[in-house]
């Protein structure tokens, strides 16, 4: 089996390197894609540093900030042309906890996406800030409401098995910011694949700003009722 782990990044020195050597601990056999979008803040000096290193890190340098959605659809199109078998996802600003990875990759042998959900165990996200913790439970209460989904659609830390993947997936894909995470749920779940969440825990950031503004958020909600409103489209089968 070939495994891809994608972590997109933008400004994470204080982070990117915590990450991946503990990705090296609890994974040893993963391939690693990381897709940045032009850091200023010295993360791409670390990742390049590491290159020498590690020979299965392979970087995508982009000229401009293009959304955290666009580089997810890179990762996944990365992944078909290479013939991974799995797909994992996570943050690089240190959210993610690699050592929930062997639990995703023993979950993804029998699912076709594995999910972390923040909300299946109590207090999970005590420690994010107010305003972080406030907009994430909005679009969670959202998904909820408009899509009918009750899985945490907008999670980044996932394990898509490739070979399960609609041949259109990335085409039906309109979003490029925080919108798709529910919008590439929904269609996996319109087209009856078989979605399993494990419970994660999120600490608080501990270096640099959330990328999530209102702003993304606003537009990741608007986008969340225009797919509700189009339910019986190509998108949404």
């Amino acid at each position: 089996m070939r495994y891809l782990l994608f972590i997109p990044t933008l400004n994470e020195a204080g982070t990117i390197e915590k990450i991946l050597m503990s990705v090296f601990i609890h994974s040893k056999d993963v391939d690693i894609l990381i897709i940045d979008d032009n850091s200023s803040d010295g993360t791409l000096d670390i990742i390049r540093h590491l290159q020498t290193k590690y020979k299965n890190i392979e970087l995508m340098v982009r000229s401009q900030r293009l959304g955290i959605g666009s580089a997810h659809v890179a990762a996944i199109k990365f992944a078909v042309k290479n013939k991974y078998d799995y797909l994992i996802t996570m943050d690089g600003d240190g959210a993610h906890d690699p050592s929930y990875l062997p639990f995703f990759l023993a979950e993804s042998i029998k699912h076709d996406l594995v999910v972390g959900n923040r909300y299946l165990q109590k207090n999970s996200l005590a420690e994010w800030n107010y305003f972080r913790k406030t907009l994430t439970k909005i679009v969670h209460l959202a998904t909820i409401i408009f899509l009918g989904m009750k899985y945490d659609c907008s999670s980044g830390f996932r394990c898509y098995t490739v070979r399960s993947l609609p041949r259109d997936f990335v085409v039906q894909i309109k979003s490029g910011g925080y919108d798709f995470f529910f919008e590439s749920i929904l269609i996996l779940h319109r087209q009856r694949k078989d979605i399993f969440e494990i419970p994660i825990h999120l600490p608080a950031r501990t270096y640099g700003n959330s990328k999530l503004t209102i702003k993304l958020a606003l537009k990741a909600l608007f986008r969340l009722i225009y797919l509700s409103l189009i339910r019986g489209s190509s998108v949404a089968k």
